[in-house]
């Protein structure tokens, strides 16, 4: 028996050891390939998976045609092909993206293409005037501006830490497209993005 028990210690501290480094070095590899999805990993983040069915979540309507009352878009537009694009700061990356975002709403209305913004931290009162402003002067009537007024986001979506913007898209058959991005985004990068809109229509 006391040739057992160090043994099994032995073999205890083997296994934690190797279940370690195999982590840590699941870390480094993404940390070296500079996705902020894998950042958000390393910090224990779990994110919405792909196919998993985003759940529901109330926002505060800052331009849209509920403007000034708390609702839940996600329930609002069911099972519509839906994007929703999270962000930290409203910047000029952010404002292009919604503007061509809600275009392409505007170009797919036939499929029932929806969009919303929130704009996620923990004091959203201070952006609610320059929601407004771009949404006049970028004449945004598609897609409603919204607050989060919590600075992890919804419950259940695991927003990245690191993303300063996080663009999440889902039809019926569950989420699609769930993409972590930078602050600052190329005219080429924003393309992307709304074309990936294409994914999610019926």
């Amino acid at each position: 028996m006391r040739t057992l028990i160090p043994m099994f210690a032995l073999s205890l501290c083997a296994a934690v050891v190797l279940g370690c480094t195999k982590f840590n070095a699941s870390e480094l590899a993404d940390e070296t390939s500079g996705t902020l999805a894998s950042d958000a990993r390393s910090n224990q983040v779990v994110s919405l998976q792909l196919g998993q069915q985003p759940g529901a979540f109330q926002v505060e309507d800052v331009t849209g045609p509920a403007a000034g009352e708390f609702l839940c878009y996600r329930c609002k537009y069911s099972g519509k092909p839906t994007v929703v694009i999270f962000a930290r700061e409203v910047n000029d990356s952010v404002t292009s993206l919604v503007q061509q975002m809600d275009r392409k709403v505007a170009e797919n209305a036939d499929k029932k293409l929806s969009a919303f913004m929130v704009v996620v931290g923990e004091d959203t009162d201070q952006i609610k005037p320059t929601l407004q402003r771009v949404q006049v002067s970028q004449n945004i009537v598609n897609t409603p501006l919204t607050v989060f007024n919590e600075k992890e986001g919804p419950a259940g979506y695991g927003l990245s830490p690191q993303a300063r913007i996080q663009v999440m898209m889902w039809n019926d058959d569950g989420l699609k497209v769930n993409k972590p991005l930078a602050a600052h985004l190329s005219k080429e990068e924003i393309s992307e993005i709304v074309s990936q809109a294409n994914e999610i229509l019926n």
